[in-house]
This record gives structure tokens, C-alpha cells and sequence, in this order.
């Protein structure tokens, strides 16, 4: 084997070996695998080829590294970080309240009230913000108390708040207003027993009672409203039965009404349906009184409604003067226990006399509702009373005219009151007296004034207009406009109004506080006065003829001023 050349194939393994073991090829050192350096190999037979057993060790003690690599580096500077990097995002969190003194409008007491509040304390700045957690529904601003800002410190001047200042059960005043912290958060502990500060225990937030009171009728109203709902599905569900067990099935009542309105008075009948299915009634009116009288083809009375017992009888809190009175207003309807033979009932103000029903109503009452109906009855005549009843009209109160107040009283539809006939509106309302005006002095400038007044023979109006004149300082034109004027001290309801009859020369005329007197009139009215005699006064006509016997009838200046 000796002899045999060392290359591939021609390379024989020793067989006088016996031992194949392998050994390991790692170390294990500080939990990790590291190569190991082999000095023997299969078998545990030393190795001539990449031993380490022949090599030479090295002399460390001598060795020096720097001469290999060179002189070690200084360890770099360690980086300051600033403020700003180093504090930037951190916060400390408090929570605390505030006590709030708050009047209600409509009892007028003061009321404490409890209002949770959030400290955030900006560590990159100094800065506070106060917020409240927003309650819904609770009825006053919440959300941004106090805007991110430094607050001055009240208790040391020329300082602002630090968070040295801030600790559980401290008493803090921001701008007037007191906050006193209870609690924090895990960040702003740690950050204290950082700085060597020790945080108090926590303290529990007292409860606000407004917000207890809400809460309190939050649940009377949800376990009101779920009493609303269950009774609601009991109704529906009663509803439902009552329909499946008597529907087609309806009650026949008939009933008589006196109606006074008819001309003379008497009896009108109807029939009378009560639908059992839904307690509903529908009246029609009958040709006459009786049990066998059916209702007239289209003669319905009242359409299929639930009726109300009192339609007036509604909660006091309806707001009547906007809305009308619906079905839900109403609190009580007619029942079938309601209709009894001989009773009365209220159809919408009208009183129904109920004098007989048919054989199934009467089945009914006597084997479910267990009533015996009475007999029927015979609707008899009222007598009638001698009494006379008397209109008696209201006292004027000063508001519009007497005559509108007298006419709306009479008539329940307001129509405008007649003041004059309509014929002699047409003979006379052309025909005008005239009469010249001074007005008795108050002061000393009234004396210079002059008025035309004219009377309409049609219908009793006056109007009074005042004569211009240059340079007088009064406006000229209308003063009065046409109206029926009263005369001072009479009662309204006497209707006393100026007349023909009160005009003469030299007569005064208190009108609308205001005295007037007359000292002229035209020649018309003057040839009016001689041809209508009844309707003056024998002094008017002896003042007016004496006026133009004195003047001459020619006074075409006058009557132009007139004009």
C-alpha cells in the first residue's frame, strides 16, 4: 500500500481502525455555538494536517495591541438635549372641580353646582389649559374653559404657575375662578417621585347634585316612557282582541233631541249606532220616533267617532290658544255601560234623549255587560215658559264707537250699525250747511283763527277745516274729518249728536275739547233755514235773518271765504 501513488483512487483508509466516532465541532459558550479548534480528528486520532497542537503561542504578555492598531479613540461627548426636544408632547394631567353658584330664573334660588374639570400642565412651555368633558344635555356651555396660556400665580407676584405649584388637594385660583385638584395620572406620579416631590393620595370628586337631579329624571322618564310602551302594546293588543271577538256586531239605540232652533221648537229623532268592535257611534236622523223607524238614506248626523263625554274638558295645560282639541286631548269617551234607556247624553253640545234600543242590544247588556235596559220610554213635550228673556247690553268701555259695541251685541255675526236711512243718504247727501268758525281764545293768536264747518243733511257728519291765512304760523286744511259728534255730557247710550238744531249765530260748540263759536253761515244755508223751519230753532232763524237784514245779502267776499 505503500508503493501505491497518493491520488484519488488510489487512496486506501487504514482497516486495522476499529473507532469511527466524530467529535463535536462547536463549544458552547454564554448560550451561543462557536466553532471549535480541532486538534483530533475520527476516532479521536491526532491530526498531521491543520492541528493546532504544533503551533507556537504567542508571548501576550509582550504583546502590544497599539503597535497592530494604533492608539484607541477617545469616547465621543454625550449630546445635551434641549428642553424643548427633551420635554416636547410630555403633560401632567389633573383632574379637579370648581364650585359654581347658579340662579334659576323661575324659582329664584341659588344652587350649588359640582363641574368636573381637566388640568393639563404643558412641561415644554409652562403653560395650563383647563377643559371640562362635555355632558350632553346638560344644559349650560362645556368643553374650553381656559385657553393654553401661563397664569399668573396670585399668591406670589411677578411669578406665573410651575408644576411645583400643582400637587392632589391643592386649591388653585386661575384668574378669580377656584379649581382644586383630586387626582392624576399615572405620567405626572412618576414624574414628580422624579423631582423628588411626593403626590397626596387621591381624593374622590363630590357628585354634582344638578347633574344627579337630570339623571335622576332621565330614568323617571325612561321608566315612565317604558310603562308608555308596555301599556301601549297591552291597548294595541286589547284593540286587536276586542276587534276579532265582535267585529259586525253594533248596538241600535234610538234617541230624540229638542231642538229649539226649528220654528215653533220640537222633537227630532235619530238612530244611534255603537260599533262594539271599536266603541265608536254614528248617528243618523229618523223619519220619526220608534223602535221600528230606520234611518234615512243620506240624512247622517254625525260621522263614526269615538265621542267625548266633556269636549271641553281637556288638561290645564293645552295650549288652546294655538291648537284645537284633537283626539288626544280628550281623557273620557262614551262606553257601552253609558248608554242606559232613560239617560241623556252630550253629542257635541247637543243633550240626546235615548228612549228605546232594538232586542240584540238588549241580549247584550244582559249577558255580557250584566245590565237589565229599562223599559222604553215616551218622549213627552216640555212646556213651554211664559218667561221672556231681555237683551241687556254691556256699558260702552271707550274703545271704537258705541254703536259698533251695540251692534256686535245683537248679532253674532259683526255687521256695521245702520246710522242714517238710506233714502235720505240719497235726497241729502249733496246738501251741506255752512257756518264760519272762531275759536274762543286760550291764548291771544286763537282769536286770529277762522274755521269752516260743514254739516251733511244726509248723514248727520261734521268736518271742520281751517281757513288759510298768510303768514299766521298754523297749517291750514282739515281738522276734524267727517264723523257724527256727540254732545259734551250726555251718556253714550243716550245717542245724542250735534244737530241743525244747535247751530245759531253766536251759539258755541264744545267739540273734542275744544270750544268754537259760530258767526257766520252762507246764503244757502240762510234760504235752507226759511224753507225747513222744523228743523231750526226760532232763535237760529231770528239770529240768521237778523245777520243778513244788518249785513245786506250781498256778501260775495264772505261767501267766497265761505266756499
Amino acid at each position: 500500500m505503500d508503493g501505491l501513488p497518493f491520488i484519488p483512487g488510489f487512496r486506501f483508509d487504514d482497516i486495522t481502525k476499529k473507532n469511527h466516532h466524530l467529535s463535536s465541532q462547536f463549544q458552547w459558550k454564554n448560550g451561543y455555538a462557536i466553532p471549535k479548534v480541532k486538534s483530533i480528528g475520527i476516532g479521536k486520532y491526532p491530526l498531521d494536517v491543520d492541528s493546532t497542537l504544533y503551533a507556537e503561542k504567542l508571548n501576550v504578555t509582550r504583546y502590544n495591541p497599539t503597535l497592530t492598531y494604533g492608539r484607541a479613540k477617545d469616547p465621543p461627548k454625550p449630546i445635551v438635549q434641549s428642553n424643548f426636544i427633551k420635554l416636547d408632547g410630555k403633560c401632567l394631567s389633573f383632574n379637579g372641580y370648581t364650585e359654581v353658584i347658579s340662579t334659576e330664573m323661575n324659582t329664584n334660588k341659588e344652587k350649588l353646582m359640582i363641574r368636573r374639570v381637566k388640568i393639563t400642565y404643558f412641561l415644554v412651555d409652562d403653560t395650563i389649559c383647563v377643559i371640562e368633558p362635555v355632558i350632553k344635555n346638560s344644559g349650560y356651555v362645556q368643553g374650553c374653559l381656559l385657553k393654553r396660556g401661563k397664569i399668573p400665580n396670585p399668591y406670589h407676584k411677578n411669578r406665573n404657575y410651575h408644576w411645583s405649584d400643582f400637587n392632589n388637594g391643592v386649591e388653585l385660583s386661575f384668574y378669580g375662578i377656584k379649581y382644586k385638584l383630586c387626582s392624576c395620572d399615572l405620567f405626572t406620579k412618576n414624574f414628580f417621585l422624579t423631582q423628588g416631590i411626593k403626590i397626596c393620595p387621591d381624593e374622590p370628586i363630590p357628585y354634582d347634585p344638578y347633574i344627579m337631579n337630570r339623571i335622576r329624571e332621565q330614568k323617571n322618564k325612561s321608566m315612565i316612557t317604558q310603562m308608555q310602551c308596555t301599556k301601549i302594546e297591552e291597548d294595541e293588543n286589547k284593540k286587536l282582541n276586542q276587534f276579532l271577538k265582535y267585529d259586525k256586531k253594533v248596538l241600535r239605540f234610538y234617541a230624540a233631541w229638542y231642538d229649539e232652533g226649528l220654528e215653533p221648537a220640537g222633537w227630532r229623532f235619530y238612530v244611534l249606532y255603537y260599533f262594539l268592535a271599536n266603541d265608536k257611534i254614528e248617528i243618523y236622523e229618523s223619519q220619526g220616533m220608534g223602535s221600528t223607524i230606520e234611518k234615512i238614506g243620506n240624512s247622517l248626523f254625525l260621522g263614526k267617532i269615538k265621542l267625548p263625554k266633556d269636549r271641553l274638558n281637556i288638561p290645564e295645560n293645552f295650549p288652546n290658544i294655538c291648537l284645537e282639541v284633537g283626539a288626544n286631548a280628550i281623557q273620557k269617551y262614551y262606553q257601552a255601560k253609558d248608554l242606559i234607556i232613560g239617560k241623556t247624553i252630550f253629542v257635541l253640545g247637543r243633550r240626546f234623549l235615548l228612549y228605546d234600543c232594538d232586542a240584540f242590544t238588549r241580549r247584550h247588556y244582559k249577558d255580557i255587560l250584566k245590565i237589565n235596559q229599562p223599559d222604553p220610554i215616551q218622549v213627552v213635550e216640555p212646556k213651554v215658559s211664559n218667561l221672556k228673556c231681555h237683551l241687556i247690553i254691556p256699558p260702552h268701555t271707550g274703545i271704537g264707537d258705541p254703536d259698533d259695541t251695540y251692534q256686535n251685541c245683537i248679532s253674532l255675526i259683526p255687521k256695521p250699525p245702520k246710522t242714517t236711512d238710506f233714502v235720505t243718504y240719497v235726497m241729502d247727501s249733496f246738501k251741506k250747511l255752512r257756518y264760519k268758525l272762531k275759536m274762543v281764545p286760550v291764548i291771544e293768536v286763537d282769536s286770529y283763527r277762522n274755521f269752516l264747518m260743514e254739516y251733511c243733511l244726509g248723514n248727520d257728519q261734521i268736518s271742520i277745516t281751517e281757513v288759510p291765512m298768510k303768514n299766521s304760523g298754523f297749517l291750514k286744511g282739515r281738522i276734524i274729518a267727517p264723523t257724527r259728534l256727540r254732545k259734551p255730557g250726555t251718556k253714550v247710550e243716550e245717542n245724542q249728536f250735534f244737530g241743525p238744531k244747535d247751530f245759531a249765530i253766536g251759539a258755541e260748540l264744545r267739540i273734542r275739547g275744544i270750544t268754537y263759536k259760530i258767526i257766520d253761515m252762507d246764503l244757502w244755508t240762510y234760504k235752507y233755514m226759511i224753507e225747513n223751519k222744523d228743523k231750526f230753532t226760532e232763535e237760529a232763524i231770528n239770529g240768521a235773518k237778523q245777520l243778513f237784514e244788518t249785513n245786506g245779502f250781498k256778501r260775495s267776499k264772505k261767501n267766497e271765504d265761505l266756499k
